[in-house]
Protein backbone atom coordinates (compact mmCIF):
# COMPACT_ATOMS: atom_id res chain seq x y z
CA UNK A 1 0.00 0.00 0.00
CA UNK A 2 2.88 2.27 0.72
CA UNK A 3 4.15 1.77 -3.21
CA UNK A 4 1.01 2.71 -4.42
CA UNK A 5 0.87 5.95 -2.33
CA UNK A 6 4.91 6.66 -3.08
CA UNK A 7 3.88 5.55 -6.73
CA UNK A 8 1.08 7.44 -6.76
CA UNK A 9 2.67 10.70 -5.33
CA UNK A 10 5.86 10.52 -8.43
CA UNK A 11 2.91 10.36 -10.87
CA UNK A 12 0.87 13.63 -9.51
CA UNK A 13 4.26 15.20 -9.62
CA UNK A 14 5.31 14.29 -13.10
CA UNK A 15 1.75 15.52 -14.16
CA UNK A 16 2.05 18.63 -12.27
CA UNK A 17 5.80 19.16 -13.92
CA UNK A 18 4.35 18.42 -17.55
CA UNK A 19 2.05 20.57 -17.26
CA UNK A 20 3.83 23.70 -15.81
CA UNK A 21 6.55 22.86 -19.06
CA UNK A 22 3.70 22.72 -21.33
CA UNK A 23 2.47 26.13 -20.05
CA UNK A 24 5.96 27.64 -19.98
CA UNK A 25 6.08 26.86 -23.76
CA UNK A 26 3.17 28.17 -24.69
CA UNK A 27 4.09 31.18 -22.95
CA UNK A 28 7.41 31.37 -24.25
CA UNK A 29 6.30 30.67 -27.97
CA UNK A 30 3.72 33.79 -27.84
CA UNK A 31 6.71 35.61 -27.40
CA UNK A 32 8.40 34.45 -30.19
CA UNK A 33 6.02 34.52 -32.50
CA UNK A 34 3.76 37.93 -31.20
CA UNK A 35 1.65 39.55 -33.76
CA UNK A 36 2.84 42.48 -35.02
CA UNK A 37 0.66 45.20 -36.74
CA UNK A 38 -0.36 45.22 -40.33
CA UNK A 39 1.97 46.45 -42.53
CA UNK A 40 0.48 48.39 -45.49
CA UNK A 41 2.22 46.72 -48.43
CA UNK A 42 2.23 47.99 -51.76
CA UNK A 43 1.25 51.50 -52.18
CA UNK A 44 -2.11 53.98 -52.57
CA UNK A 45 -3.53 55.32 -55.82
CA UNK A 46 -4.68 58.59 -54.56
CA UNK A 47 -8.40 59.10 -56.10
CA UNK A 48 -10.43 62.82 -56.45
CA UNK A 49 -14.04 62.99 -55.56
CA UNK A 50 -14.82 62.24 -59.25
CA UNK A 51 -13.40 58.82 -58.94
CA UNK A 52 -10.42 59.46 -61.06
CA UNK A 53 -6.41 58.92 -59.86
CA UNK A 54 -5.13 61.88 -58.70
CA UNK A 55 -1.95 62.53 -60.89
CA UNK A 56 1.31 62.13 -59.23
CA UNK A 57 3.19 65.35 -58.70
CA UNK A 58 6.03 66.55 -61.13
CA UNK A 59 9.59 65.16 -59.84
CA UNK A 60 11.53 68.57 -59.47
CA UNK A 61 14.46 68.26 -62.53
CA UNK A 62 17.20 69.51 -61.69
CA UNK A 63 19.91 70.95 -64.82
CA UNK A 64 22.71 68.41 -65.35
CA UNK A 65 24.59 71.74 -66.42
CA UNK A 66 24.24 73.16 -62.97
CA UNK A 67 24.67 70.01 -60.74
CA UNK A 68 28.26 69.92 -63.01
CA UNK A 69 28.89 72.93 -61.85
CA UNK A 70 29.65 71.35 -58.18
CA UNK A 71 30.86 68.39 -59.26
CA UNK A 72 33.88 66.64 -57.49
CA UNK A 73 36.28 64.85 -59.27
CA UNK A 74 37.40 63.03 -55.96
CA UNK A 75 33.69 62.09 -54.95
CA UNK A 76 33.40 60.95 -58.33
CA UNK A 77 36.17 58.23 -57.96
CA UNK A 78 34.62 57.39 -53.98
CA UNK A 79 31.48 56.50 -55.58
CA UNK A 80 32.64 55.20 -59.15
CA UNK A 81 34.31 52.42 -56.62
CA UNK A 82 30.28 50.55 -56.55
CA UNK A 83 30.61 50.05 -60.00
CA UNK A 84 33.93 48.99 -60.49
CA UNK A 85 32.46 45.31 -58.96
CA UNK A 86 31.22 44.92 -62.86
CA UNK A 87 32.70 47.75 -65.16
CA UNK A 88 36.38 48.13 -65.58
CA UNK A 89 38.20 51.95 -66.01
CA UNK A 90 41.75 51.65 -67.25
CA UNK A 91 42.84 51.63 -70.57
CA UNK A 92 42.95 48.64 -72.52
CA UNK A 93 41.52 46.82 -69.54
CA UNK A 94 39.28 43.64 -70.54
CA UNK A 95 34.91 43.54 -70.16
CA UNK A 96 34.54 42.38 -66.77
CA UNK A 97 30.20 41.20 -66.03
CA UNK A 98 30.26 45.01 -67.98
CA UNK A 99 31.99 46.57 -70.52
CA UNK A 100 35.12 48.86 -69.69
CA UNK A 101 34.13 52.15 -69.04
CA UNK A 102 37.34 53.61 -69.98
CA UNK A 103 36.78 57.08 -72.53
CA UNK A 104 32.77 55.93 -72.20
CA UNK A 105 31.99 60.13 -72.49
CA UNK A 106 31.76 60.41 -76.10
CA UNK A 107 32.20 56.56 -77.57
CA UNK A 108 29.33 55.09 -79.28
CA UNK A 109 26.47 53.11 -77.68
CA UNK A 110 27.05 49.60 -77.39
CA UNK A 111 30.81 49.84 -79.03
CA UNK A 112 33.18 48.11 -76.68
CA UNK A 113 34.64 45.34 -78.23
CA UNK A 114 34.84 41.80 -76.34
CA UNK A 115 31.46 42.76 -74.66
CA UNK A 116 28.28 41.24 -75.72
CA UNK A 117 25.90 43.66 -75.33
CA UNK A 118 21.96 43.41 -74.83
CA UNK A 119 19.73 43.79 -78.22
CA UNK A 120 17.93 47.23 -76.22
CA UNK A 121 21.69 48.32 -75.97
CA UNK A 122 22.92 47.73 -79.72
CA UNK A 123 18.80 49.25 -81.09
CA UNK A 124 19.76 52.46 -79.16
CA UNK A 125 22.37 53.85 -81.02
CA UNK A 126 23.89 56.96 -80.56
CA UNK A 127 26.81 58.28 -78.92
CA UNK A 128 27.25 58.51 -74.57
CA UNK A 129 27.31 61.89 -73.68
CA UNK A 130 27.11 63.46 -69.81
CA UNK A 131 22.97 64.07 -70.47
CA UNK A 132 22.48 60.34 -71.46
CA UNK A 133 24.41 58.78 -68.76
CA UNK A 134 22.95 61.01 -66.22
CA UNK A 135 19.75 59.86 -67.94
CA UNK A 136 21.01 55.81 -67.69
CA UNK A 137 22.92 55.96 -64.64
CA UNK A 138 19.72 57.40 -62.37
CA UNK A 139 17.70 54.18 -63.27
CA UNK A 140 19.20 52.42 -65.90
CA UNK A 141 15.73 49.91 -66.78
CA UNK A 142 13.67 52.91 -66.95
CA UNK A 143 16.02 54.70 -69.33
CA UNK A 144 16.79 51.29 -71.20
CA UNK A 145 14.25 49.05 -70.76
CA UNK A 146 15.57 45.01 -72.16
CA UNK A 147 19.10 46.56 -70.60
CA UNK A 148 21.38 43.65 -69.20
CA UNK A 149 22.66 46.26 -66.46
CA UNK A 150 21.29 45.23 -63.04
CA UNK A 151 22.06 48.28 -61.12
CA UNK A 152 19.37 50.31 -59.52
CA UNK A 153 20.65 53.40 -60.05
CA UNK A 154 21.94 56.43 -58.22
CA UNK A 155 19.32 58.70 -56.56
CA UNK A 156 21.11 61.81 -55.71
CA UNK A 157 21.78 64.35 -58.85
CA UNK A 158 25.29 65.12 -56.75
CA UNK A 159 26.74 61.37 -56.90
CA UNK A 160 25.84 60.98 -60.89
CA UNK A 161 27.28 64.71 -61.52
CA UNK A 162 30.04 63.37 -59.63
CA UNK A 163 30.60 60.11 -61.62
CA UNK A 164 30.02 61.92 -64.98
CA UNK A 165 32.62 64.46 -63.97
CA UNK A 166 34.92 61.22 -63.35
CA UNK A 167 34.21 59.37 -66.43
CA UNK A 168 34.77 62.36 -67.89
CA UNK A 169 38.29 62.49 -67.57
CA UNK A 170 39.40 59.04 -68.27
CA UNK A 171 40.48 59.82 -71.18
Amino acid sequence: MQKIKELLKLQGASFALSLILVIFAILFTNTLYHEKAMIKRGFQVEISADGKPVAKKEEKLIDLATMMKTADFDRGAKIFKKCMSCHSIGKGEAAKVGPNLYGIVGRARGSFAGFSYSAAMKAKGGSWDAESINQFITKPKDYLPGTKMGFAGLKKPQDRADVILYLQRQK
